[in-house]
């Protein structure tokens, strides 16, 4: 949605990224009118830089007025593409470190588990005896079975 803003008892509507193509070009004549051609053209190319509509640089009615115009936003959209895959290598360098810290830390944490189950078990057998080692079988679990039947 765009902005209203007044300059000088002035009022200019500046448009956002998601403007369509004519709004751009309508705040460009408004410029132009008010202070020049060449004082609009950087007004609208600083403004076109921070609030850019990507999809106008596929217009061709668009990119006809530019070159009308002698605007040149190539040079702002190969910035545009170059962030974005700034952005994208980031992210997978970001993966290859953590594909780094993966490599090690899942075998450690792994290898902590163990070791806490290790000590649990061993704290466990100190209080272990015979009886309790048989009841880990099934011929132990159907003995204590059977001398119950018995003792009654």
């Amino acid at each position: 949605m765009p902005i209203e803003i007044t300059i000088e008892n002035k009022k200019f509507i500046v448009p956002e990224g998601n403007d369509p193509c004519e709004l751009w070009v309508g705040y460009f004549n408004s410029l132009k009118k008010e202070t020049g051609k060449e004082k609009a053209k950087m007004l609208w190319l600083i403004t076109w830089k921070t609030n850019h509509n990507v999809s106008c640089t596929t217009n061709a009615n668009f990119n006809t007025w530019l070159k009308e115009n002698g605007i040149d936003v190539s040079n702002a959209a190969t910035r545009h593409i170059a962030d974005v895959s700034k952005i994208g290598s980031n992210i997978l360098g970001m993966g290859k470190n953590l594909s780094s810290f993966l490599s090690w830390g899942v075998p450690a944490a792994l290898a902590f588990i163990v070791l806490v189950i290790g000590i649990v078990l061993w704290k466990s057998s100190k209080d272990l005896d015979a009886k309790d080692l048989a009841m880990l079988t099934p011929i132990g679990r159907g003995a204590k079975g059977a001398l119950k039947i018995v003792g009654k």
